[in-house]
């Protein structure tokens, strides 16, 4: 293997109080691709159901094209790790974004639930690439002495996103019908390929291996990033059961406006972010993922036994702190440490992890949900939680890392 000298492309961050600035040109626009990148897609998550239905589809037609999506993502997520370290970051950035403005103009003639299911999937695919591409992007942005909180505020993006798209989408839906949201898919993938375009990033290969089938696979994931990737799956059961079954959940205790619950845990999600990284690039990594871990659990707890909606909104506020905590210092763990020549493959590896975790969460709550109750099915989350706990403790104890988040201080 040939390992070529990686050029820093971005602006020479701005010193503030003798500190880097994470706030570069680049660090803005990835910021910025990200979130109108997510809002396209995550107005067509709640909104697409209902269209299926509309276009003669049903419930498990529904089921199998939403999945599609998931899985098309997925699967590339590993190859796209392993092309961007191979043939540049910003070629396949805009390879993935010509692929989502191409998909995302496929939407609109589509009228068959079969058609929508290889849409869905492409779609998949090229955010599978494009997603990746740009963690690896911003993780070669930051400085080291403010990663965590760098990562804290890019993954701001996708909760801001995740929290307003929703709305946006159905909003758009009730009073103006589905191609007026097709129409807006299309305007935001456009924005989300301006932004990629004026990005700098290395065009050339941080690394160049042989083209063998055993050089591919060998490269797809990296084992540095594969402890905090199990963390974040464990975690990611969590998140799909929570996600997808709270209505439910509370509809079987008779509460009514149960959208605030999601309100509240984006809300304070956001909040909890910046302070989280801040926090961890202090050198205190280990009480950031602690509080999180803890405040999870408390919330899934609360979730379970929640009866009315002032339960809910306290169980939102403690898994939103808990996600915020947790997250952005998982994702700084798996790529800080990765050779430069290996980020996007530990970019990959770690949202591999997220996607497997939350559709088999999904699938296995419903199971246990289906045996016994939306109470005991919560419960049960307290068991990954506890799991990711004990892992983040073996894992400092074995690798003896000190030194990952506990080397500077603010």
């Amino acid at each position: 293997m040939i390992i070529s000298q990686a050029k820093d492309l971005d602006d020479k961050a701005v010193l503030t109080l003798g500190k880097p600035s994470i706030w570069t040109r680049n660090f803005i626009l990835l910021c910025l691709a990200n979130l109108v990148l997510y809002m396209s897609t995550n107005m067509l998550i709640p909104s697409l159901p209902r269209y299926l239905l509309k276009i003669g589809g049903n419930p498990l037609d529904v089921g199998y094209v939403m999945a599609a999506y998931t899985i098309g993502a997925m699967f590339i997520r590993p190859f796209g790790g392993w092309l961007v370290d191979n043939y540049g970051r910003k070629r396949i950035l805009i390879l993935g974004m010509i692929m989502m403005l191409t998909v995302s103009f496929l939407y609109t003639p589509v009228k068959n639930v079969s058609l929508m299911m290889l849409v869905r999937s492409l779609h998949g695919v090229s955010l599978g690439l494009v997603s990746t591409a740009i963690g690896t992007i911003v993780a070669d942005s930051l400085p080291t002495g403010n990663f965590s909180e760098g990562m804290g505020y890019f993954g701001l993006t996708n909760s801001i996103a995740m929290a307003v798209a929703p709305i946006v989408g159905f909003g758009i839906v009730e009073n103006y019908g589905y191609p007026l949201l097709f129409v807006a898919v299309i305007m935001l993938t456009t924005l989300a390929f301006g932004s990629s375009m004026l990005v700098r990033a290395n065009t050339s290969p941080i690394s160049i291996s042989s083209n063998s089938a055993k050089g591919i696979y060998a490269r797809l994931l990296e084992k540095s990033a594969l402890l905090p990737a199990c963390m974040h799956f464990s975690l990611a059961l969590v998140f799909g059961s929570m996600i997808s079954f709270v209505s439910l959940h509370a509809a079987e205790r008779g509460v009514a406006n149960i959208g605030l619950f999601f309100t509240a845990w984006a809300l304070t999600m956001l909040l909890s972010r910046p302070i989280s990284g801040r926090w961890a690039d202090c050198g205190s990594s280990n009480k950031v993922l602690f509080i999180g871990h803890l405040a999870v659990f408390i919330g899934m707890m609360t979730l379970a036994l929640s009866q009315v909606l002032t339960h809910f909104l306290l169980a939102g506020i403690f898994i939103g702190l808990g996600f915020g905590f947790i997250l952005p210092t998982l994702q700084a763990l798996a790529v800080r440490n990765a050779p430069i020549n290996r980020r996007g493959a530990a970019t990959a590896t770690f949202y591999v992890a997220s996607d497997l975790g939350i559709g088999l969460g999904t699938i296995l709550a419903g199971y246990v949900a289906t045996a016994s109750s939306y109470q005991i099915m919560y419960f049960t989350t307290l068991i990954p939680i506890v799991l990711s706990g004990v892992i983040y403790f073996k894992y400092r104890a074995s690798a003896n890392c000190s030194n990952i988040a506990e080397d500077s201080c603010c």
